[in-house]
């Protein structure tokens, strides 16, 4: 399996309107992620510190499906969706970054 995380900052940081803003764009962002050949699942983080940063967690069952999925598009339009109902803070904390992992067991195995 790998993971993909995606993190930035966004204007908001108030984390019920955060929240609220996600849910309405889930059903769009959804709809992009389940037509992707080895989409898994995927999972929001909020920055404890309540300064805008989230974090998108996305699952895929091979680097093949996931480097699809942004190569071909399919992340730039889920960007796009996110971008809309939590707009990117300003330069220089707008930055958005990309780390992808394959996970491995703590016993070594692979997952």
């Amino acid at each position: 399996m790998v993971v993909s995380i995606v993190v930035r900052k966004t204007r908001i940081r108030d984390r019920q309107e955060w929240q609220a803003r996600l849910e309405q764009a889930m059903p769009r962002v959804l709809s992009v992620l389940q037509r992707q050949p080895g989409f898994v699942s995927i999972q929001y983080l909020w920055g404890v510190h309540g300064d805008g940063q989230m974090g998108q967690i996305t699952r895929w069952q091979t680097l093949e499906d996931c480097q699809r999925y942004v190569r071909e598009g399919g992340a730039a339009t889920v960007a796009a969706f996110e971008d809309q109902a939590l707009p990117t803070a300003p330069y220089p904390d707008g930055t958005w970054y990309r780390y992808t992992f394959e996970v491995v067991e703590a016993g070594g195995g692979q997952s």
